[in-house]
């Protein structure tokens, strides 16, 4: 079997093969909806750092991708995909051994996963709503055939994550809500705007959860100044000690969510359920329509989010697999 690397004059049997996945319901991804943008995704490098692999079977039978971060000890998993009439054949088994041998040679990790952390972010529909879709898919859809697939590729679950989903057009705070703010009010502990003329101590409290991400969307936003999008927080006399945001929403209807974090010092309040529900109402007034998060299984987190009214809709398995030669 033989598997070339994937280019602008053999994409379209790639294209196709995925979107035809798509109309069958054998992916939860959400169509590209043309080749071009298909073509970027899978071979143009989203940041200089990330170097993408995609290779397609000879015949137009599959093709699979991957990447992998310079300097770091991993390598991902993005895409493997086989036309359905050829399926149960072998060739996606043989694909991916070819893909995962060219993953290591090229990056010199001993490690691929199959994680939220790839780079090579893949929206997906919220199953069961038609115009609600999430920018991206943690892992393996624990519902479908590829989890199996990959079990019996030697593939280890390591995490499990939980998709939640909630339309908003209904929300309002919940009852219990109101005693809590109550309570924190005697504490001098407001949920407000961030704003740096009247608040301090933004850059610190990110800096305890050690969260790249957080650092890169929260700090990165606040360094905007007039121009940033608005910060939820919590603030004990003019000092942050917990946020969430930044409030915005896509276009999708969806509102957006970055995380919510609180001060290791403030915890046990009910700070973060107070900062989630005010996020869902402020994302409601700014004309969001639902918003969709996921957080791990025994994440503690998840009481906050089902507390607000969320439900699981997806269930997704974080997947890897090493090699002990290096």
């Amino acid at each position: 079997m033989i598997f070339l690397d994937m280019n602008r004059e053999n994409a379209g049997i790639a294209y196709e093969l995925f979107e035809d996945a798509v109309r069958a319901k054998e992916v939860l991804f959400r169509p590209f909806g043309n080749q071009n943008d298909f073509c970027r995704f899978f071979m143009e490098n989203q940041a200089d750092e990330v170097h993408k692999i995609t290779i397609l079977e000879e015949h137009g039978w599959g093709f699979a991708s991957g990447c992998f971060l310079s300097g770091e000890s991993r390598a991902y998993l993005s895409m493997i995909v086989v036309k359905k009439e050829m399926q149960g054949q072998g060739i996606g088994k043989t694909m991916l051994a070819c893909l995962e041998e060219r993953l290591r040679k090229e990056s010199g990790v001993s490690k691929i996963e199959i994680v939220f952390f790839n780079p090579m972010t893949f929206p997906w529909q919220i199953p069961g709503k038609k115009t609600a879709d999430h920018p991206n898919a943690p892992g393996v859809d624990v519902g479908s055939k590829a989890y199996l697939f990959f079990k019996n590729c030697r593939y280890r679950d390591y995490a499990m994550q939980n998709s939640y989903y909630l339309d908003l057009h209904d929300y309002s705070e919940p009852d219990f809500a109101e005693d809590i703010k109550e309570g924190l009010e005697k504490e001098n502990i407001t949920i407000e705007i961030y704003n740096s003329d009247r608040h301090y101590g933004m850059e610190e409290m990110i800096h305890k959860f050690q969260n790249p991400l957080w650092e890169r969307e929260i700090l990165g936003e606040t360094a905007k100044g007039e121009n940033s999008r608005p910060i939820l927080i919590a603030a004990h006399n003019g000092k942050v000690i917990g946020f969430t945001g930044p409030l915005d929403v896509e276009k999708s209807g969806r509102g957006y969510f970055c995380g919510i974090g609180v001060d290791p010092d403030y915890r046990g309040k009910r700070i973060s359920t107070i900062l989630f529900c005010k996020l869902c109402i402020s994302l409601k007034e700014k004309g969001a329509g639902f918003m969709s998060l996921f957080t791990g299984e025994n994440n503690p987190a998840r009481n906050i989010y089902e507390a607000a009214g969320f439900r699981i809709v997806r269930s997704w398995a974080d997947m890897r697999k090493e090699w002990k030669d290096g």
